[in-house]
């Protein structure tokens, strides 16, 4: 009898227990609601679950741009399973995984108790993790570094067995300089006016995403070419040209190092093979394309045009990076191969000018201070 009491405390015990983990959150039904919005793709169906400020921050055409970046990148909506919870402020973060085709996206809702009923007050994407066997993060970031070497390897088989350490050195200085200023100045129009994602400027439409895609083509284009002008013009055109090589090195390095934390850090898929070979080919062209801009800027400067020189080069660069901009917010075969060709033609017409002005520059031509 004793034992029979024993197992039916027991019984009692592990029911009271799976109750607890069954148990259905407040805020449940709000979660279930996003998945099943985001899965349809029916607005409304989330629309009454939202509180004030969201419904105006996220109304329906932030919502379909929003549905449209994730199934674009990850396929369609499966599942979803609640991970955690936290809290913040007298916000409840409600941390839920939902199960795309190739990815598990883990989303933080942000929900705040209203007249008794708990709404979403904001969404977030917190980590990312592939479905899909990438190649191992080290060897991506080999691939574009290899682009930036190969580009340094094409300039000595040309000729230019005299590699300037201190001009490649200070080109990837003016890399890390680019890349503390530049997005600061890309972004700070967009921040003003509360567009913080991609998804914000998709949902405004593709006029909107043209206009983008030139202001941060235009500002690379300008910001970079004027940063390669003030520290190349008044150097000797071999020395000018390592600047430019330096500052392809530089991008090969610290972009996809940037990009390679916020993999680790916030979680994410590292490229396919296919992937990494044409970032191998960008980095080199780039490479080319920085040399010789900057090897132009010089003799430009030299022989007294340099502003105009400037100019044209600011625009090149910038019309190649609206491109490469507007690819980011609408991926297209197209788009990323007419980058490409405009890259190598730019690039070829800078380095056939150039290069016979570099190996012309003689060694008792040049001015000793």
């Amino acid at each position: 009898m004793v034992i029979g009491m024993k197992k039916i405390m027991i019984l009692l015990i592990l029911l009271l227990i799976s109750s607890f983990v069954l148990a259905e959150r407040p805020y449940d039904g709000v979660a279930e609601a996003t998945f099943e919005a985001l899965k349809s793709g029916d607005y409304s169906i989330l629309q009454p679950y939202l509180d004030d400020d969201m419904k105006k921050a996220f109304d329906e055409k932030q919502f379909n741009a929003f549905r449209e970046d994730l199934i674009s990148k990850y396929g369609q909506l499966k599942d979803y399973t609640f991970v955690k919870e936290g809290r913040s402020s007298g916000f409840i973060l409600g941390y839920y995984s939902f199960e795309f085709e190739k990815a598990d996206v883990t989303l933080r809702l942000v929900f705040r108790e209203v007249s008794g009923d708990y709404k979403l007050s904001g969404m977030w994407i917190d980590a990312v993790n592939s479905k899909e066997a990438g190649i191992p993060l080290g060897v991506a970031l080999f691939f574009p570094v290899l682009g930036g070497f190969l580009a340094l390897l094409t300039f000595y088989i040309l000729g230019f067995r005299k590699i300037g350490v201190a001009e490649i050195i200070l080109g990837i200085i003016l890399v890390a300089i680019t890349l503390g200023i530049q997005p600061l100045i890309q972004n700070a129009p967009f921040l003003a006016v509360g567009i913080k994602s991609n998804s914000d400027i998709i949902a405004k439409g593709t006029a909107f995403v043209i206009l983008t895609a030139i202001w941060l083509g235009f500002v690379a284009g300008f910001f970079q070419e004027s940063l390669k002008y003030a520290f190349s013009r008044s150097k000797y055109l071999n020395e000018a040209l390592f600047i430019g090589i330096g500052f392809g090195l530089g991008e090969a390095i610290l972009v996809p190092a940037l990009q390679a934390i916020q993999i680790s850090v916030l979680g994410g898929s590292t490229p396919q093979l296919s992937t990494a070979f044409v970032s191998m080919l960008e980095r080199y062209l780039a490479a080319l394309f920085h040399a010789g801009t900057t090897v132009v800027l010089a003799y430009s400067y030299r022989n007294g045009f340099g502003k105009r020189a400037l100019l044209g080069l600011s625009v090149a660069h910038g019309i190649i990076d609206t491109f490469a901009a507007y690819y980011q917010f609408k991926p297209s075969t197209i788009v990323l191969a007419i980058t490409y060709v405009l890259l190598l033609i730019v690039s070829v017409l800078l380095l056939r000018y150039g290069l016979p002005k570099v190996k012309e520059e003689k060694e008792e031509n040049r001015i000793v201070w």
